[in-house]
């Protein structure tokens, strides 16, 4: 028999007793957390895409970096956004799974602007199921991030495709490479998703070093670029908007 859904309300009020008012075990609130849906925004055009493909629209935290927010009703998405997003419910522990290997940050955003930035581990384990006994280094309070939208590229992309290739060619790291586009509050920028026969972070920081040597004076000026693996927390964007234009023979 499937244990029932706790209503969001409960889950937000444990929050704020556990991380507010410290009258209720932090304990209790994940407990009741794993027994709940939360809430991402997606892009409008992926409403209907498949009930595993979570193509999320991200945030942008306070040093430009991407971050994947994570909402506790769909009221909080609502006044933090402060616009009706598209969004999809998913089961908490379904959802922790799924952005368990997210190169970003997670943030769990609750009433009242309560926003927790989540470690690694504390969504590791509670993508298994279990109640965490969070250290404070696993946990800390974050300010509100702007939103940020992924879609299909719209900027002209044609000569850095070119020189990419041209790069790629010499480089057998790189199997794959596909165009997004990102726009928040700064603008649209181009990012850049590869797929490497060795998806380390040491592997993605050797490559991008020479992408970004091989797009100066390519890149418009005042144009910037990110770079990330295809096959992370964005997968679902790369296959629905990307515009692959690289891929090894």
């Amino acid at each position: 028999m499937t244990e029932p859904l706790i209503p969001s309300q409960a889950v937000e009020g444990l929050m704020t007793r556990a991380f507010v008012d410290e009258s209720v075990a932090a304990g209790l609130f994940w407990d009741a957390l794993l027994k709940c849906q939360l809430y991402v925004p997606v892009s409008e055009r992926a409403a209907g895409a498949e009930e595993d493909e979570i193509p999320m629209l991200l945030g942008v935290g306070g040093g430009g970096e991407l971050v994947v927010w994570l909402f506790t009703s769909p009221e909080v998405m609502a006044a933090y956004t402060e616009r009706q997003l598209t969004f999809r419910a998913v089961p908490a522990r379904t959802l922790f799974a799924n952005v368990a290997d997210s190169e970003h940050e997670v943030v769990l955003i609750g009433p009242d602007g309560l926003t927790l930035s989540l470690h690694p581990d504390l969504i590791a384990t509670l993508a298994e199921g279990k109640v965490p006994e969070a250290p404070e280094e696993e946990l800390k309070m974050v300010s509100k991030q702007a939103q940020i939208n992924v879609g299909a590229p719209s900027i002209e992309s044609a000569p850095l495709e070119k020189t990419f290739c041209e790069l790629f060619e010499t480089l057998p790291q790189v199997a794959e490479a596909s165009f997004i586009q990102v726009a928040d509050d700064g603008g649209p920028r181009l990012l850049l998703g590869l797929r490497l026969d060795d998806p380390s972070e040491d592997r993605l920081r050797e490559v991008a070093g020479l992408v970004a040597r091989a797009a100066e004076g390519v890149l418009d000026k005042g144009r910037t670029m990110d770079i990330t693996l295809i096959d992370r927390s964005l997968k679902g964007a790369f296959e629905k908007y990307g515009k692959v234009f690289y891929r090894r023979a």
